[in-house]
């Protein structure tokens, strides 16, 4: 899609920059996902320690060192 937008062009250095992009258009689609992204991980976090799992902390801690070695910690 084609759209004609003004962007402060301090705020677009900055942008490309710290994303690593050349063009406009990288620029607004990579902060387009990193939006998308940041919005995903603080629904994911904020339904952490929602989910009931009925283990004591014992039973949880036997659980967790039930793990194959090649699973990292």
């Amino acid at each position: 899609m084609k759209t004609t937008i003004e962007i402060d062009q301090q705020l677009l250095r900055q942008a490309q920059k710290t994303l690593g992009t050349d063009t406009i258009k990288g620029t607004v689609e990579a902060s387009l996902c990193t939006v998308i992204q940041h919005s995903q991980l603080e629904k994911l976090a904020n339904a952490l320690g929602t989910i009931p799992l009925d283990l004591t902390p014992v039973q949880l801690r036997s659980q967790r060192h039930k793990r194959p070695s090649h699973v990292s910690r």
